[in-house]
């Protein structure tokens, strides 16, 4: 299973993960963590924008090739466009990455509510 984490500061989970351009890359089997890996996008490889503002919003991305991404938030929008790629978005209070995969895998992430939808531009 691959899992992304959104965590713009290297260090925490973090919000707004459309408008993320930092996430850590888990690859697990069986509940055990095989690899992580920090991955950097560019601002036309940047998911608000790619949805938004690319002239090709379904091309390859490495975010389409994950499972699970676990952020601080997300809006509804983000998450109906990521589960339409098959990649399902668990937006959730806990700040730690190594700890929201433990806590994914044991059943007690504590999932929140998508943020509302603030975009005025669509």
């Amino acid at each position: 299973m691959k899992i992304a984490i959104s965590s713009q500061n290297k260090k925490s989970i973090t919000g707004h993960a459309g408008k993320c351009s930092r996430f850590w890359l888990y690859e697990t089997e069986n509940e055990v963590i095989l690899s992580k890996e920090l991955i950097e996008l560019k601002r036309e490889d940047i998911l608000h924008f790619r949805f938004h503002e690319s002239e090709n919003p379904h091309a390859l991305h490495p975010l389409f090739e994950v499972d699970l991404i676990i952020t601080g938030g997300a809006g509804q929008g983000f998450i109906n466009r990521l589960s339409g790629k098959g990649v399902t978005v668990l937006p959730t209070s806990e700040t730690d990455p190594d700890k929201a995969i433990e806590k994914y895998f044991n059943g007690s992430l504590n999932v929140i509510n998508p943020e509302p939808h603030h975009c005025p531009d669509h």
